[in-house]
């Protein structure tokens, strides 16, 4: 009997045991009982119990059971999930765990805890612990990861703005929640609300800028974009410009002052001095036209050019006007008081 056994399985002998089951014990002899079936589906007592019968394709002989076959749908279908969670470029341990037969995706993050990948990925979890706050799993971590960008994207923030993974990292370690966040991007839009409507008209007129975008500015000016905060800035002095002496800005006009530092506040003396002497700012009869740039230039004091032709129009102005000569009287642009042209007189 064993030399049949052994010719069956290609001189591989086995236990009488598992052959021949002992009386009134149908697990065989030894008490087998619990035996589970192999990896074939075959019960404890069958006669290929534990054995591989996949063909010899090499021809020579050898019967060594088959390695476990790679699923390669498993393998891409969490590629593509590690990828959505943040964590591409895992292939390598990927294929050892699904190697190893680990195809469910928590099990996989499970297994890669220890990674320097999964600890970047979910660094808030590391200063959540530090503050004494519970982990999140990673399904919770990247829920509410969404929860956040769909609030932001629902209540009009600009593309950029708090949109990243690394956006969300300082809400999650403060345990921030979404009504929270919600609640302080209406703080950004009450900001919006009750801020100089000069300066919104300006942002608008010049760039368009949509009241999300504003919001995200007061929200966080430090995260705004730094076009956005260029904007703003520049909205500022075309508005005192406007305001002050009538001047109105183009959008490159106000920007050049931005970059040149002038501040709202250095603009605003210097276009509320330019609005007292509004009539020199006037071309008269014969007189050669200044542009804006020009105006705006010699008010700030930066166009040498542009003031000595306003010098030199006051002077031949008051010159003409000592000598018995006369000029049509405008009405001041912000003060309603009668000026000369020359000079403003009270």
């Amino acid at each position: 009997m064993s030399d049949v056994r052994a010719d069956f399985f290609g001189g591989i002998t086995r236990p009488d045991e598992v052959f021949f089951p002992g009386p009134g014990d149908t697990a065989g002899q030894g008490g087998r009982g619990n035996q589970p079936p192999d990896q074939y589906g075959r019960p404890w007592g069958d006669p290929l119990y534990g054995v591989d019968l996949t063909p010899d394709d090499t021809g020579d002989g050898d019967t060594t059971p088959a390695a476990p076959s790679f699923n390669e749908d498993a393998f891409a279908r969490l590629s593509a999930f590690l990828a959505r969670a943040g964590m591409p470029g895992m292939e390598t341990r990927l294929r050892d765990l699904v190697t190893r037969g680990i195809e469910d995706a928590d099990a996989i993050l499970y297994e890669l805890r220890d990674t320097q990948e999964y600890k970047t990925r979910f660094a808030a979890n590391t200063r959540r612990a530090a503050k004494g706050l519970p982990a999140l799993t990673p399904d919770t971590y990247i829920q509410l990861e969404q929860q956040y960008r769909d609030l932001m994207r629902a209540n009009g923030m600009p593309t950029g703005f708090y949109d990243q993974q690394e956006d969300f990292q300082a809400l999650i370690e403060n345990d921030v929640s979404p009504a929270e966040l919600q609640a302080r991007i209406q703080d950004g839009y009450r900001a919006v609300a009750e801020a100089d409507p000069a300066v919104k008209q300006q942002m608008q007129r010049l760039y368009n800028v949509s009241e999300g975008q504003l919001a995200a500015y007061f929200l966080d000016p430090t995260r705004a974009t730094p076009l956005i905060q260029r904007e703003a800035q520049a909205a500022r002095i075309a508005a005192r410009a406007q305001e002050q002496a009538g001047f109105t800005l183009t959008a490159q006009t106000a920007e050049q002052l931005v970059e040149r530092g002038i501040t709202a506040e250095a603009a605003q003396q210097a276009f509320q001095t330019a609005g007292a002497l509004g009539g020199l700012y006037q071309e008269m009869a014969g007189e050669e036209a200044l542009t804006t740039e020009q105006k705006v230039g010699a008010a700030l004091g930066f166009d040498t050019a542009a003031e000595q032709q306003l010098l030199q129009r006051q002077r031949r102005r008051l010159s003409e006007f000592q000598a018995g000569g006369g000029f049509t009287a405008t009405t001041g642009a912000t003060s309603y008081s009668r000026e000369t042209g020359v000079g403003m007189a009270q």
